[in-house]
């Protein structure tokens, strides 16, 4: 893992500003700290001389000054940086996720939760302390080597030939804390994908007295021992880095020292040198202290850039009129990564205007696939969607999806009454149109000005299914949607209602494509398009 991805340098401003500010007063601080060690240098030698210093005390306090001043303006840049970098990120990841352009399956809640929430929280070290440190640890000891070559060669050699020793521990020590950090970003994921799934089905654990204590406490006693194991391995690190620097600098010392009693180096430069060695390992050691407090945010970094990192759609053409359109689904291959088998595979299909189309198929077999393929959420592996002769990747994936109307296996609300929830599906329908699409729907049982809530707890499936349909319905009627995709829409649902609901999608006049399982969709079909290890058209 890099310390510092060139994707975050490409997609953040801030951290560009960062970077180039930690340049300019990393530069600072270099020259700040061999400033002074040289005039506290000149000062004891003065002092043994009996020569005045007053000048040189009150310049040594002014330089202290000026170096705290510039300390404390890294720090603010650094820290403001972060709370910028998170926001940007935030903002990016949310605009992305609401991106019609976006291309590939959307990541789970707990993933962006976990992201979003604690994994952004680590950037406070990661972006404020430790990129930074990085640049003062690129700057200051390089500066400093050359200052004390200028003044004894000999020192300069050792700093020179432990230094490297040094910084390659340092790289070892990442890569053994790699593995505990990925290990611990692990456990914490478990533990609030798990958190989510008990969240999600509370109600039902509740009523059949499942009770998730013992699972919560054994997902978090997990993460909690990776974290203890990580502790562990930063102290007994840094205990190491600190040791192999104070015997680097102490070899510096006693070569100083024996050469001045000797008479072979002057006091002046002998001072100015033991000043800077300590100085030249400083800003390793810091850098190992603060490596362990990154290495959460630089995780997290990686997982959104890779969240990010992905294809989207490149079409502005016009979308052709769906009424008319015919779609042509020809040698299309979805693979996902990590899977063997494709997650889809066709040889040949028509979709011709008008027509209902039952797609069945064991579970896994690309149904839902098919589906997003058709919405412009996926694009195949190989093969191709062609619409009236043009490639569906080709065309202006918003122009396309107003002609459609969508009804997931598990639709979304939106907190309001449930009149609310069906006019998402043209906010300029009337009251009588979405009582009338409610009515089609095989929903006429629920009340326009019934208040539901955003998480569905208070409906059910077969309630959210029907005021989805509607929804469908209503755009259809409106005549803002010309292929109609279903998802199980009938699933959950009694006979009447569901007679109900497929009498009304044969009645639409539009494309209707409905994944189904039930042998009354099925039947109310056109025909049937079978999927299977191997694609056959019924």
């Amino acid at each position: 893992m890099a310390p510092l991805d060139p994707r975050l340098v490409r997609r953040s401003r801030g951290v560009r500003r960062l970077l180039g500010a930690s340049v300019a007063l990393g530069l600072a601080t270099a020259g700040l700290v061999i400033a002074v060690a040289y005039v506290v240098a000149q000062v004891v030698a003065h002092r043994f001389d009996g020569e005045p210093v007053a000048a040189l005390v009150a310049a040594i306090a002014a330089g202290l000054g000026v170096r705290a001043f510039v300390t404390w303006c890294h720090t603010t840049v650094s820290a403001r940086a972060a709370a910028t970098v998170k926001a940007e990120l935030r903002e990016e990841v949310v605009d992305d996720l609401l991106d019609p352009r976006r291309l590939g399956p959307r990541p789970s809640s707990s993933r962006v939760v976990a992201l979003l929430g604690p994994g952004l929280d680590a950037f406070d070290g990661y972006i404020g302390r430790f990129l930074p440190q990085i640049v003062l640890t690129g700057l200051v000891p390089p500066l400093v080597l050359l200052a004390v070559a200028s003044a004894d060669l000999l020192s300069a050699i050792v700093l020179a030939v432990t230094l490297p020793l040094v910084i390659v521990f340092l790289v070892l020590v990442g890569m053994v804390t790699k593995d505990r950090i990925d290990r611990r970003w692990q456990a914490l994921e478990r533990l609030g994908a798990h958190f989510a799934d008990v969240l999600d089905g509370l109600t039902v654990l509740k009523v059949f007295g499942r009770r998730q204590e013992q699972g919560l406490r054994e997902v978090g006693e997990r993460h909690r021992r990776e974290t203890v194991r990580a502790l562990g391995l930063a102290f007994l690190s840094s205990f190491v880095l600190e040791l192999f620097s104070t015997l680097s600098v102490a070899l510096v010392a006693v070569s100083v020292g024996l050469r001045v009693v000797e008479g072979d180096l002057e006091l002046e430069p002998a001072l100015f040198v033991l000043l800077l060695a300590p100085e030249a390992f400083a800003p390793i050691k810091r850098l190992g202290a603060m490596f362990h407090d990154s290495t959460a945010g630089a995780e997290a970094t990686a997982e959104l850039l890779n969240l990010l990192d992905h294809d989207r759609h490149t079409g502005t053409g016009p979308a052709p009129d769906l009424r008319t359109a015919e779609i042509v689904l020809d040698g299309i291959v979805v693979r996902r990564d990590g899977r063997a088998v494709p997650g889809l595979d066709l040889a040949h299909t028509r979709i011709r205007p008008g027509e209902f189309i039952a797609v069945t198929g064991p579970s896994g077999c690309g149904k839902s696939t098919l589906l997003s393929l058709l919405m412009a959420f996926e694009r195949p592996t190989t093969g191709y969607v062609l619409v009236d002769d043009v490639d569906l990747s080709s065309i202006d994936p918003v122009a396309w999806r107003e002609q459609i109307a969508w009804v997931p296996q598990v639709p979304g609300l939106v907190p309001g009454t449930i009149e609310d929830n069906v006019r998402l599906g043209d906010v300029a329908a009337s009251r009588e149109d979405v009582a009338a699409a409610l009515r089609d729907a095989g929903a006429a049982d629920l009340p326009l000005d019934r208040v539901v809530d955003e998480s569905g707890d208070d409906v059910s499936a077969g309630e959210r299914r029907r005021i989805a349909v509607a929804r469908a319905v209503l755009r259809v009627r409106r005549g803002s949607a010309r292929l109609v995709l279903l998802d199980e829409p009938t699933a959950g649902l009694d006979a009447s209602r569901e007679a109900a609901v497929l009498a009304t999608l044969r009645s639409l006049g539009v494309t209707v494509v409905v994944v189904a399982h039930r042998p009354e969709t099925i039947a109310a079909a056109d025909r049937e398009l079978r999927l299977a290890s191997r694609m056959v058209l019924a």
